[in-house]
């Protein structure tokens, strides 16, 4: 035996005593801490509060069969083994056994040696398993520690809640101000659930326009409306399987947030023009800068939408609460885009890490990662100054000016967006517009007014 047997505990489900005693006899001279239970339901309530490394379960039991509870171990994502008993052995309820997952199939009378063998394998093959996923789990924290900055007590508390949340499965809402990270701590739940293996999938509520969010989150049928010259799935069915992220949730439309609350209560959607409903498997992840108990005191988001959405909530402080790390992300960027850009640097001047740390920063992270671009692309010196960064903030150079009315800002956002929706449209189409315009679930006539717009008729 390669591992301790003292270590792992053992559940054994069967209503023969006869049988129970001699499982029970043996897992004790071999080590093994174990529990019984006598029926289905029995086991279900057992693996609900005690953690346990193998299952060793009869077929026949009151309550519930033995492939029920199987089914019912792997729709819950137990990971532990189960060993399949009976005595009503055949070919074909072994098949199914397994094709439910069960690790192995033994018929009554069992021999010792062969349930021994059997269950040190199982154990063996458990413990690989959780040292894998371990190793892996490390392997992605390392690679995110170099993503997310968290020397500050405030920034390392949020991502010590998203580690925590990523091992459930439930609806999480991150709030914080525009430029915050909301995005990024999203993401980091998604990669440490077990759900990374699937898509992650991005949608910014705020900046896609009424017309197009729900045909882009639900997908639409052939023939849906005017253009829809074929299929096209959503982003929900897209994400089924992993996560999905809406960022600025708070800005969709009441009739949308119905449609929402239908997806998350049935785990399953209907497309634009559509008859049949299609199920989808996903974890919900929004995030706002809104404050939507006051949205929902008035009357601008269902009540029972946000219960939905809010099972767990982390705020992302803003950077001006984040003294400590504001140096280390500074160093992050420098490193990041003078690679990227082609410039060599040896640093950050003092003076221009003063200026930072007393900086509002009223655009976040996301506007000291803006600030170091134009700032190593501009300088001349081999060190990032403080006269260099000074002048970048208050003359004006900005691709965004914090000083905009939110309204502004908020409908620029929305205008480089729905232009890069345009723009992947007609890209997968080839230019054809009546194409693209079905693509984007709007009129051609629709489509050549915002091309317009934009100005990209040529």
């Amino acid at each position: 035996m390669s591992f301790k047997a003292s270590e792992h505990r053992i559940l054994v489900a069967d209503d023969d005593a006869g049988i129970r005693f001699f499982l029970g006899e043996l897992l004790k001279k071999e080590g093994f801490q174990f529990d019984f239970a006598i029926a289905g339901p029995e086991v279900i309530d057992r693996l609900k509060n005690n953690d346990y490394s193998l299952v060793l379960l009869d077929e026949k039991m009151p309550g519930m069969s033995g492939i029920e509870v199987l089914e019912h171990i792997k729709s819950e994502g137990y990971s532990m083994p189960v060993i399949m008993i009976t005595a009503y052995g055949s070919r074909e309820l072994a098949l199914r056994a397994i094709k439910q997952g069960a690790y192995d199939f033994l018929t009554k009378p069992v021999d010792i040696e062969v349930v021994r063998t059997v269950i040190s394998r199982a154990i063996e093959k458990y413990e690989l398993e959780r040292e894998l996923e371990a190793l892996k789990t490390e392997s992605i924290e390392n690679a995110l520690r170099d993503e997310i900055i968290a020397e500050s007590p405030e920034m390392k508390k949020t991502v010590e809640l998203s580690k925590k949340v990523a091992a459930t499965d439930v609806t999480v809402l991150i709030t914080g101000e525009s430029g915050s990270g909301k995005e990024v701590i999203a993401m980091t739940i998604h990669k440490l659930s077990d759900r990374r293996n699937n898509q992650f999938v991005s949608v910014n509520c705020a900046a896609i326009p009424e017309t197009l969010l729900e045909s882009e989150l639900f997908g639409y049928e052939k023939g849906a409306f005017t253009g829809a010259t074929r299929q096209h799935i959503g982003k929900f069915e897209r994400a089924s399987g992993g996560s999905i992220f809406l960022d600025e949730i708070g800005d969709i439309s009441h009739g949308l947030q119905a449609k929402l609350l239908r997806v998350l209560q049935n785990k399953e959607i209907e497309r634009l023009g559509g008859t049949k409903t299609v199920k989808v498997d996903l974890r919900l992840i929004s995030a706002t800068n809104k404050d939507l108990n006051a949205a929902v005191s008035d009357g601008r988001f269902r009540e029972d939408l946000l219960y939905r959405v809010k099972v767990f909530e982390i705020n992302v402080p803003p950077l001006r609460k984040r003294k400590d790390d504001i140096p280390l992300l500074a160093d992050y960027f420098l490193k990041k885009y003078s690679k990227i850009i082609g410039k060599k640097f040896k640093g950050i001047s003092s003076s221009a890490i003063r200026f930072f740390l007393n900086y509002n920063w009223p655009g976040n992270v996301r506007e000291m990662e803006n600030l170091m671009q134009r700032a190593i692309i501009l300088e001349n010196g081999d060190t990032i100054t403080g006269e260099a960064i000074a002048e970048l903030v208050y003359k004006g150079d900005r691709v965004m000016p914090m000083e905009m009315k939110a309204k502004d800002r908020i409908e620029a956002i929305k205008a480089e967006e729905e232009k890069k929706l345009i723009i992947d449209a007609l890209m997968e189409t080839k230019w054809k517009r009546s194409d693209a315009a079905a693509r984007l679930g709007i009129s051609r006539k629709s489509l050549f007014n915002k091309m317009r717009k934009y100005d990209m008729q040529d």
